[in-house]
C-alpha cells in the first residue's frame, strides 16, 4: 500500500527543483551535489530529530533511498 504524504505534490516539486536549481546554477558534479545534498540532510537530523530516534530516521531514509534508487532488470 503507498504512503500518503502529509505534503503535497507540487510543495515537493517546488522544493526539489529549488534544490536542483542551485545544484545546476553552481555547475556542482554529481560528487559534489551528494556530498552538499548528504551534509544537509546529516545537518537536518542532528538538528531537528531528538537523538533517541536519530538511528531509526536514518534507517527509514535510507531504505527509502534504496528503494527509490533500485530497478528493477526483467
Amino acid at each position: 500500500m503507498p504512503i500518503v504524504s502529509k505534503y503535497s505534490t507540487s510543495q515537493i516539486e517546488k522544493l526539489v527543483n529549488q534544490l536542483l536549481d542551485v545544484l545546476h546554477n553552481e555547475k556542482a558534479t554529481t560528487e559534489l551535489s551528494l556530498m552538499c545534498l548528504g551534509n544537509a540532510i546529516s545537518h537536518v537530523v542532528n538538528s531537528s530529530v531528538p537523538v533517541a530516534q536519530r538511528q531509526t530516521v536514518v534507517a527509514h531514509f535510507n531504505q527509502a533511498l534504496t528503494d527509490a534508487v533500485n530497478t528493477k532488470v526483467n
